[in-house]
């Protein structure tokens, strides 16, 4: 397969005005492995592909499309003839004046493993990186994740105050995020540098996989218990820990907008590796929130907004005491999940989609937002098995890239905010990781030669929703009228309305086989059909819907439930509590 720019069937009623392809063009050829690299865009300092600004000056007749596919597109654009009329028989009739949640961003996280892979490269290969998630000739993400001390994903494992019984964090210092064996600080640096050039601003929040070893029963940070009860001296001193490193980091430039309560602080019983991981159940989150690290935060940083669970989707029902005590939930402004103990992508099952909206139908005041995600954590033979296969296009790379796309449309559709993949940056083996749990990431380094990396289908996806879905975009009604169903099937999708009034929609198409789709704007008496390849993901951007104020905002029993049987979801279930274990915990 070699990586083309756009292509689009002729089909009756779609009328394609122009092929544009991408800035640059993508090279898949490989010095490493002397070869092309099936699917993967290579980078070098002396060639690199980008995507195209052109519909920047979109006019009021066209509209706007951006296409990755396994056939080979990525990010290619074109543009489509728009209809001055609507069509109440078009498979998808979007209600631009009925709203529901508002965007905070789309990223990714800077752990140790990221900044250790990006700095291997030469210096014209790190820009290129940065460029690539942060620019406007890239991804332009606005959403980043700060791990505070060490992850799996770091070396070896660390704090900011090993200093015991030190309440007083007289000793608190993040020095080992600015050494040149780490550069995390530094590449957080350049990244909201990035942004504040291409005029969009990257909202950062931070969460902890571990207190210093000081504060748990056991003297270890594996699989850990704190010390006490909140409320009590160890308990203080974690909140003041937090406050702590938001001071320091803000001091150096980076402001702090969110903090999770705990990276996964629910116990896998049957895990088979364990690192850096604070255990607690929901009771004590709240107690600790009300306690302890409501209060100094509101006396400290006032601003900013506490995310509880940070953990698996499946979770999140009952996950609910912090909200259902009047003084705990006064701190709360939304809940982090994660979606490793669904099996969607690895089954094509439920995804527990259906939760959030219940969740958004209880707490509508309460945010969701999707705080990690990656692919390459199950077990081999599972889904699509564990690590990295670059050079593995038809059976693991380009499937992880359309998971990416059904997770990120499906959340959206089920009231999420913004969806943040896990580590920006890895090597070809996974890492480095020092717990021996290698995953995948979008964009991979040579880390034996530092000249080149590999952008991966799962990049281009990731690109889809982020460079387009701007902070403040709300996402809108869209209907499925009856002769569309069928058409549909299999067809993910969601449409937002940007704060410059431009409708935005994605679809992504899991068949094998050709759709054609006629999309229509119900209010702004607007039209175009579509052809949306086999295995494809479009993005289409419709011009500035001039005067247009969203007015409505909805009710979620009126969205489109995207849900499976009930026989499924059983069965998905049954086989989610056999594997649980066997992912990241």
């Amino acid at each position: 397969m070699r990586l083309q720019p756009f292509v689009c069937l002729p089909v009756a009623g779609a009328l394609l005005v122009g092929h544009h392809g991408v800035t640059a063009s993508c090279s898949s050829w490989s010095t490493r492995f002397q070869q092309n690299i099936e699917g993967v865009c290579v980078c070098n300092a002396t060639h690199c592909d980008s995507v195209s600004t052109e519909y920047l000056s979109l006019s009021s007749s066209h509209v706007g499309l951006f296409q990755t596919s396994k056939a080979g597109d990525r990010l290619a654009y074109s543009t489509l003839e728009l209809d001055d009329s609507s069509d109440d028989a078009a498979d998808l009739i979007i209600d631009s004046k009925t709203t529901y949640q508002e965007i905070i961003g789309f990223g990714g996280a800077f752990t140790d493993a990221a900044a250790i892979n990006v700095y291997l490269m030469s210096s014209d290969v790190q820009q290129l990186i940065v460029d690539a998630y942060f620019s406007d000739a890239g991804l332009q993400y606005s959403l980043g994740r700060i791990p505070i001390a060490s992850t799996d994903f770091s070396e070896y494992v660390y704090s900011y105050n090993p200093s015991v019984d030190d309440f007083e964090m007289a000793n608190f210092s993040i020095d080992v995020d600015k050494d040149p064996l780490s550069n995390k600080l530094n590449l957080i640096q350049r990244a909201l540098n990035e942004t504040s050039a291409a005029s969009r601003n990257l909202t950062l929040f931070a969460s902890s996989w571990a207190p210093p070893v000081w504060m748990t029963t056991s003297n270890t940070t594996l699989n850990c218990e704190m010390k006490g009860y909140p409320g009590g001296e160890y308990w203080e001193a974690l909140a003041l820990y937090y406050s702590k490193f938001i001071d320091s980091y803000e001091a150096e430039g980076v402001p702090i907008w969110g903090l999770t309560t705990q990276n996964e602080p629910t116990k896998q019983e049957l895990a088979m590796k364990f690192w850096q991981s604070l255990r607690f159940n929901t009771t004590t989150e709240r107690d600790f929130i009300k306690r302890d690290l409501g209060p100094i935060m509101k006396q400290n940083h006032p601003n900013l907004k506490i995310i509880i669970l940070d953990d698996q989707k499946d979770l999140l029902l009952d996950w609910n005491a912090s909200l259902l005590d009047e003084e705990a939930r006064s701190y709360v402004s939304g809940v982090g999940v994660h979606w490793y103990k669904n099996l969607d992508f690895a089954f094509g099952t439920t995804g527990d989609f259906d939760d959030l909206v219940t969740f958004h139908d209880k707490h509508p005041d309460i945010f969701i937002l999707a705080t990690e995600a990656c692919e390459g954590a199950l077990v081999k033979g599972l889904g699509t098995g564990v690590g990295t296969d670059l050079l593995n296009y038809n059976n693991i790379t380009w499937q992880r890239g359309e998971n990416y796309a059904r997770d990120i449309i499906n959340d959206l559709a089920s009231f999420a905010s913004g969806w943040t993949d896990w580590n920006l940056v890895l090597n070809t083996t996974g890492g480095p990781n020092w717990a021996d749990n290698q995953v995948d990431a979008p964009i991979l380094v040579d880390e034996e030669g530092g000249a080149e990396f590999y952008k991966q289908p799962m990049y281009y996806v990731m690109g889809h929703f982020s460079k387009f879905l701007v902070p403040g975009s709300l996402q809108i009604q869209m209907n499925v009228s009856s002769s569309g169903s069928l058409t549909l099937e299999n067809v993910d999708r969601v449409a937002f309305l940007t704060p410059e009034n431009h409708v935005i929609v994605v679809l992504s198409n899991r068949d094998s086989s050709v759709k054609s789709i006629r999309v229509s704007l119900q209010a702004e008496q607007r039209a175009v059909t579509v052809i949306l390849p086999a295995n494809a993901l479009q993005t289409l951007l419709f011009p500035s819907l001039e005067g247009s104020e969203a007015s409505t905002i909805a009710d979620s029993s009126s969205t489109t439930s995207l849900a499976p049987s009930p026989i499924m979801s059983l069965a998905a279930a049954l086989i989610t509590t056999v594997f649980a274990a066997s992912f990241r915990s």
